[in-house]
């Protein structure tokens, strides 16, 4: 006698197209997050840069009233002498 044994043999399942994606997804989505952080470091490192020129500006413009009230104040004691 022969020994016959049955095999269950079942189709493969068709692969869900989004088992495919969604790995393609979430790298496109991790590349995209770096890139955003890239460009907030980059904000952030051209914001102090321009505070510190805007502090700059400010130190600049101080010392600069501060002599104009100086030459003022020399013109009117010289024009006071002048009397």
């Amino acid at each position: 006698m022969e020994h016959h044994e049955e095999a269950l043999i079942t189709a493969k399942q068709p692969e869900s197209p989004f088992t495919q994606i969604v790995p393609a997804l979430l790298t496109a989505a991790v590349v995209g997050l770096a890139g955003l952080f890239i460009q907030v470091a980059k904000l952030d490192q051209s914001v102090s840069t321009v505070a510190a020129d805007i502090q700059e500006l400010k130190n600049d413009s101080k010392e600069r009233l501060s002599d104009l009230e100086a030459r003022v104040r020399q013109i009117e004691m010289t024009i006071g002498r002048q009397r």
